[in-house]
């Protein structure tokens, strides 16, 4: 019974959002032979699904009779778009066009709102399941388009799957079976972030690695309960490295011209970069133009968003903390300032009173015992790793770029917070109503 309304919940809050998004993707349509993207990159994974539908190979540009790795030409691009994007040509026998970007991202988005709210539902937090397939569907589905960033709130959703589930089962809130299933999932989530967005996969791999931690030093446990906390930190931590994987099984699969660089983010330009956010002492400007200046400046130069160049920032980035901590600081708080002094949920209060709020009800519940004593203590579990995520978009804001765009995704943990903080008062007032 419990499953036909979650189903049913799913059905209408979510899937009727979902379909509408879905089919408003042919927006898109009339671009496909007319005109580019406007994200570059988008052009560039076309381009990789042509080259897969004729060719059989995935990550690569046909460049008349060569055959170019992907990263030569969507330069500092996580792969995981376009590798999606070629085996849907390759299973469909068709080019992938810009619809079907849009799809995706969709698709991305939706299945981290079931994957979640499932979770939650699995764990009996069932105002907090159902308050995020409620109001969700509009943060998740209410919009897409065909850059990645249009992913990201599916992404960070599916990244919650595995810490939550090894918490959870540990703490006896599910079964073996059913914990046993859901960490799985939550490593193939992991995989697929990580392919996707590099910065996302590292939040879920911190935060996974931090509970595998903390329920390790949490109390005495037996050998044989330590084996498999570190086995999933163990697995985390190799499923993170899967689009390195992807790439090594490609090179080895189709003879193509070397690549100069890699297939990623990359975290160093990212924060070396950050520092330019706002004016600074040194210069430095948030721009990747300013990056491949860096590197033609280089003695001796370096290929832009090569193995080299990333070192170099990580040495410059380094080199800046040494000569200055105070302004680097300086620069960290005016950023987390502009993420904290605004809502990226609306209608809502800024974020910086979300996360206190939040942070608040945690502290105090947990120091008098209330979880347990209300028939709580998954809201433990679920609050702890929602915090710790909004904590990580603070910590991007600070270290990277504090815009709505890369802020926004932390809005599927605000509804995750509002949903626990609303179940928990619930589920207190019907104890002492029962008591009484």
């Amino acid at each position: 019974m419990r499953l036909l309304v979650f189903l049913l919940c799913a059905a209408l809050l979510v899937l009727g959002q979902f379909g509408r998004t879905f089919k408003d993707s042919e927006r898109y349509g009339y671009l496909a032979d007319i005109m580019p993207s406007d994200w570059l990159a988008t052009n560039i994974w076309l381009e990789s699904s042509q080259c897969a539908l004729e060719r059989g190979v995935w990550l690569a540009v046909c460049e008349k009779s060569k055959l170019v790795p992907i990263s030569e030409r969507a330069i500092a691009d996580d792969p995981g778009h376009a590798l999606l994007l070629d085996l849907w040509s390759m299973a469909t026998r068709s080019r992938a066009s810009l619809p079907d970007v849009a799809r995706l991202n969709t698709l991305l988005d939706a299945l981290g709102l079931l994957a979640l709210a499932g979770l939650l539902f699995s764990l009996r937090a069932y105002t907090t399941s159902i308050t995020l397939m409620w109001l969700g569907p509009v943060e998740y589905v209410g919009w897409m388009g065909i850059s990645p960033h249009w992913s990201f709130t599916g992404l960070v959703s599916l990244c919650a799957v595995l810490p939550i589930a090894l918490a959870a089962k540990d703490l006896g809130l599910l079964s073996r079976r059913r914990g046993n299933l859901w960490i799985t999932a939550g490593l193939v989530f992991l995989a697929l972030a990580a392919l996707v967005r590099e910065s996302i996969g590292i939040m879920g791999l911190l935060i996974s690695l931090g509970v595998v931690g903390a329920l390790i030093l949490r109390r005495p446990h037996t050998r044989q309960r330590i084996a498999p906390l570190l086995l999933a930190g163990v697995l985390a931590l190799a499923v993170f490295t899967t689009p390195r994987w992807v790439v090594l099984a490609r090179d080895a699969s189709f003879d193509m011209q070397p690549s100069q660089r890699l297939a990623t983010h990359g975290l160093s330009h990212t924060l070396y970069l950050g520092l330019g956010f706002v004016e600074n002492k040194w210069g430095i400007r948030y721009d990747d133009d300013y990056g491949e200046e860096i590197a033609d400046k280089a003695d001796p130069p370096v290929v832009f968003c090569s193995p080299e160049y990333f070192r170099l920032m990580w040495k410059l980035y380094l080199a800046r903390w040494a000569e200055d901590p105070f302004e680097v600081l300086r620069i960290y708080a005016e950023k987390a300032w502009l993420l904290l002094a605004v809502p990226t949920l609306y209608p809502g209060p800024p974020f910086g009173i979300v996360l206190l709020i939040g942070l608040i009800h945690l502290v105090a519940a947990t120091a008098l015992g209330a979880w347990g004593r209300i028939g709580f203590p998954q809201g433990f579990v679920i609050e702890g790793v929602a915090l710790a995520f909004v904590g990580l978009f603070l910590a991007q804001a600070m270290v990277a770029l504090p815009s709505q765009t890369y802020a926004m995704p932390a809005n599927a943990f605000i509804l995750v917070l509002l949903g626990a903080i609303v179940e928990f008062f619930v589920r207190a007032l019907l104890r002492i109503k029962a008591a009484s």
